[in-house]
């Protein structure tokens, strides 16, 4: 993994989380994207094919979605392309979207990083004191294959204590403040 585009993606996920005025679990995707003008459209593919593709056709950036997967593998793919649209991906290379897997391509898994950190903020999973792919995949409303892949990475965090420690994931934390207190404050 190189670090230098796992930065680029996470911070971007950090600067749309900020810029589109994102302050709750569950990130709603589709708002994000009609927020930035991209449309997010629905195609018929069966299933162990694509989930998803993005295009960029006379300057207007489009995701496809397949119809039929679970609400929550459709979030991660809608995350998934707006990644690849906004990393510069979109017309530049043969994109295939499905679940995340061990060796990634570099390309997809600048994506792939964007979706996750842009769906399940580490900050806030963080402050929810959430730790378990289940707990994740409730909170995030992701796959249960995606919040495994979070939840390893989470686990990481909390045994380096690497919360905070960037001035945007800051920010990120301040605008879901809010959102974290009622949330600890309605639990048992």
């Amino acid at each position: 993994m190189d670090y230098m585009n796992y930065k680029k993606s996470r911070n971007l996920a950090w600067e749309i989380l900020l810029s589109e005025g994102v302050t709750e679990l569950p990130v709603m995707v589709g708002r994000i994207c009609t927020q930035m003008g991209i449309k997010v459209l629905y195609f018929d593919a069966p299933e162990g094919e694509s989930d998803g593709y993005c295009l960029v056709a006379a300057g207007r950036p489009r995701i496809y979605v397949a119809r039929g997967r679970s609400r929550a593998r459709q979030r991660f793919t809608a995350a998934h392309e707006l990644g690849h649209i906004l990393l510069g991906h979109a017309g530049k290379f043969d994109l295939v979207n499905r679940e995340p897997a061990e060796g990634d391509n570099p390309i997809e898994h600048d994506a792939n990083v964007f979706a996750s950190r842009l769906l399940a903020p580490a900050c806030v999973l963080w402050a929810l004191d959430a730790h378990t792919p289940e707990e994740i995949a409730d909170l995030c409303q992701i796959s249960h294959q995606a919040a495994v892949f979070r939840a390893k990475r989470m686990e990481l965090l909390y045994q380096r204590g690497k919360f905070l420690t960037s001035p945007l994931e800051q920010a990120v934390y301040r605008q879901f403040l809010p959102y974290i207190q009622r949330f600890k404050a309605q639990r048992p």
